[in-house]
């Protein structure tokens, strides 16, 4: 067997545009395309568009493109992401490794919709599911030595504390978005050049130059978190909630979120921006004042490691992520499988103020 082709960085996108998004494709390739001036990067697009049955592979290299047709059919497949992230270890030996994720955000626990997963046309939309893509993902960054430098969730209200802390041990740095983006987006060919031409920097850096490459009118904001903090957060929240459970619990009613400026709508969900959630409850609970500024130190100085707002920002006066805000104890019973309701004993906190 020949030796593997080494590169300073590998890049993978996942491009799941079997939906309203497939237009978008031919921009983005032509962009990256455009990007990889340098014989040390390495970019793969894994794609799915709409009215094409089977998924497309595609290994960008110094502007050049090489695609073939897969046997696959299913983009909202975890198995098949694995088989991507397998073959391209197999082919290519990478210092450091980005993943992007395309597509659309979803409910708390989705990602990236598949209107087609099946040759049969009423199978009905599928989404890829962030706690078994987290499994993936992190089995492979420990197979490759912890070099997935980068995670970058590039969907709509993906920017979430359980989202997040769901993919903690996937990579060191992981970016996403609190707010709804734009498509195509357009930062692809710059930052890989200036990848091309800085091969040494890390997750961290490289995420600031997709902040700043990108256009004004594709996002709203970015957040970039550190996975060491985030690692740290249980001992940081749970003081926070357990502050809670001991003041006047009951003063907290979730009805009026729908009028905060900082509480919206994302499909079935209520997101609110954690910051001004926790400042808010704490206010009309009474709890120790301490505890959330603790909480809020930890976040601004060691968890979030870069967030930016565009100039033409919608939402404005966010901290950059979001907590969902359950609506019953029904539709937290479907999430509390995530860990961050365990861990950051959200479960314990949402029981004590939903109605029954």
């Amino acid at each position: 067997m020949s030796e593997k082709k080494e590169y300073d960085w590998i890049l993978l996108y996942w491009m799941p545009y079997d939906n309203d998004l497939w237009p978008h494709k031919a921009a983005i390739m032509k962009m990256l395309a455009q990007g990889v001036k340098s014989k040390n990067i390495l970019v793969a697009v894994q794609a799915d568009v709409f009215e094409q049955e089977f998924l497309t592979r595609s290994v960008i290299t110094n502007g050049k493109i090489d695609t073939q047709q897969l046997d696959a059919t299913n983009s909202a497949s975890e198995d098949v992401f694995a088989d991507y992230l397998n073959w391209t270890e197999s082919q290519f030996s990478g210092t450091k490794w980005a993943i992007i994720f395309l597509g659309h955000g979803g409910n708390l626990d989705q990602i990236s919709p598949d209107l087609h997963p099946v040759p049969d046309p009423n199978a009905g939309t599928q989404w890829m599911n962030i706690y078994k893509l987290n499994k993936v993902i992190t089995e492979f960054n420990e197979a490759i030595q912890g070099q997935i430098e980068l995670l970058f969730l590039q969907n709509c209200c993906k920017g979430t504390v359980e989202a997040f802390y769901n993919f903690r041990d996937a990579s060191n740095y992981i970016m996403a978005s609190q707010m709804p983006l734009g498509a195509p987006n357009s930062y692809y060919e710059k930052v890989l050049q200036f990848l091309g031409k800085n091969p040494g920097v890390d997750g961290g850096k490289l995420a600031e130059k997709i902040m700043e490459f990108e256009a004004n009118k594709m996002y709203n904001s970015y957040t970039t978190v550190n996975s060491a903090a985030l690692r740290e957060l249980p001992q940081h929240f749970t003081s926070l909630i357990d502050s809670l459970q001991t003041s006047n619990i009951e003063n907290i009613q979730l009805d009026e979120l729908a009028d905060k400026p900082w509480s919206y709508l994302y499909l079935d969900d209520r997101l609110a921006d954690i910051v001004l959630f926790f400042q808010w409850a704490v206010t009309q609970s009474g709890a120790n004042q301490k505890q959330l500024q603790n909480f809020i130190k930890f976040f601004g100085q060691k968890l979030i490691y870069k967030f930016q707002e565009s100039p033409e920002n919608e939402y404005p006066n966010l901290n950059g992520v979001s907590l969902c805000i359950p609506s019953s104890r029904r539709q937290l019973g479907t999430y509390k499988y995530l860990e961050a309701f365990s861990d950051l004993s959200l479960t314990e906190f949402f029981n004590s103020i939903l109605p029954e």
